[in-house]
């Protein structure tokens, strides 16, 4: 039983410590999984899923479900960069998702709350389309 407790520290200061070499950046399960396999250190499904849900449950890891049917993602965020107070960009194609700090936004959630009453969550905004890199690459297909 000690081993498996042993185990699951591990596992846990490993994925921790790839998520803060990566500020900001949305992961999912399954690239977690993928990177982690790739680097020799495999760590399971399961104890990627409960441990990305305790640092969620800590503060130290955000979780972001974009639409319904997708997969959530996850993501080490220190609060100077924190995602509550800026857009998100999200690709059709490639599946990145940009960060998005825009004046322009800024203005109109600015209108909406004066004009109409209405509060613009920035950090929970999220447009979808396509990225100009992934248009490119698929035009070239």
């Amino acid at each position: 039983m000690a081993a498996k407790t042993g185990y699951r520290t591990r596992a846990q200061e490993e994925l921790l410590a790839y998520l803060q070499s990566t500020p900001g950046v949305h992961h999912s399960a399954a690239e977690l999984k993928e990177h982690f396999e790739n680097e020799g250190s495999a760590i399971g499904t399961a104890t990627i899923y409960r441990q990305l849900e305790r640092f969620v449950d800590e503060g130290r890891v955000k979780k972001y479900i974009i639409g319904p049917g997708e997969s959530a993602c996850y993501a080490f965020e220190n609060e100077a960069q924190g995602c509550s107070s800026h857009f998100h960009c999200k690709c059709r194609q490639c599946g990145r998702l940009i960060h998005l700090d825009c004046d322009e936004l800024r203005e109109i959630q600015a209108h909406l709350l004066e004009h109409h009453g209405f509060e613009w969550d920035a950090g929970k905004t999220v447009f979808t389309g396509f990225a100009a890199s992934a248009a490119r690459h698929e035009s070239k297909a």
